[in-house]
């Protein structure tokens, strides 16, 4: 192998990671916009947990629609499923503390055992998130498991815990307390992290023009869809928890509202030109595989971003 092949080749392995810092980007912007309405550490583990669930299900998608394909790499996708479950772990077991601080108006660093021990057991959402740590526990190590055995496993077993797991937290918070509040949030969320997860999970998995032909026009579909979903469910979820047009820009939730939706307007316009641009003459295997991870990780950044502003937005207000 080349020193240039070298050189895409580990190119292409890392450059996904690219979304940590543009989800820390989204987080400070938006911290800026909250005008101190918010907490900064808590919002950026949030992103952390978030990038990692929406990552995590992707990836189990990926794992099932590829199943019968020869161009989808288990092996990589269950050793990917390990990093992305164990980050979700860790920044899970985090916001646990953070949650268990707050309940108590305390800092994490003065929160004791006992209070920590009630959290859990005495409060929804304590409950609901030792419910996500062991999801996201379990997974990281029985992908691990797969990885050591060579096990043939269905992506099933990652879709449907982690699909349950991403809406837990949401649907507990101000949104899912209002009629039909939980049924829109979770739709949101679930769609959110479709749209993100699988394109992030293509860019780690697919190393051929030939996945990228197969894979990129049945994603292209499902993101449409998903698209539909987020900005209908996002409007209407803006419109139970805002009072009035002027709270757009007189409050910090309202201003990190507008920042969403122009995200959202400006990920809907390069998805049309990335469709047309890419996903039409993807079928000519004309594309270099490592051309498509670079243009799938440019769009995932993006959306990193909005994932950033997305999570200071459940920790304001």
């Amino acid at each position: 192998m080349t020193g240039a092949g070298t050189t895409e080749g580990v190119r292409e392995r890392w450059s996904p990671l690219a979304v940590v810092p543009a989800a820390a980007l989204g987080v400070l912007v938006a911290v800026l916009l909250a005008g101190g309405d918010t907490d900064s550490v808590d919002s950026a583990v949030r992103a952390v947990a978030d990038l990692a669930a929406a990552t995590t299900l992707g990836l189990g998608v990926v794992l099932l629609a590829g199943a019968t394909s020869r161009h989808v790499d288990d092996a990589r996708a269950w050793r990917a499923v390990a990093v992305t479950a164990g980050t979700w772990f860790l920044a899970e077991i985090a916001l646990l503390l953070f949650g268990a601080a707050r309940s108590r108006n305390v800092a994490a660093d003065d929160l004791t055992t006992t209070v920590f021990a009630d959290y859990l057991g005495g409060v929804v959402g304590g409950r609901l998130g030792v419910a996500v740590v062991l999801i996201a526990g379990l997974l990281a190590v029985g992908a691990v498991v797969v990885v050591r055995t060579g096990a043939d496993v269905s992506g099933v077993l990652v879709v449907v815990p982690v699909g349950v797991a991403v809406v837990m937290r949401p649907i507990t918070g101000h949104l899912g307390q209002q009629a039909f509040g939980a049924p829109t949030i979770a739709l949101h969320v679930l769609a959110a992290s479709v749209w993100l997860g699988v394109l992030l999970a293509l860019a780690l998995t697919l190393r051929s023009r030939g996945g990228w032909a197969e894979m990129l026009p049945r994603y292209s579909r499902a993101a449409g869809w998903c698209v539909g979903v987020v900005v209908i469910t996002g409007v209407v979820a803006a419109t139970g928890r805002l009072g009035s047009v002027s709270a757009l820009i007189d409050d910090g939730y309202g201003r990190l509202v507008l920042a969403k939706a122009a995200l959202a307007i400006l990920l809907v316009a390069g998805g049309w030109w990335r469709r047309r641009t890419w996903v039409s003459t993807i079928g000519d295997h004309r594309t270099a595989a490592s051309v498509s991870v670079g243009r799938a990780v440019v769009e995932c950044a993006l959306m990193a971003v909005a994932f950033g502003v997305a999570s200071t937005l459940a920790t304001t207000g």
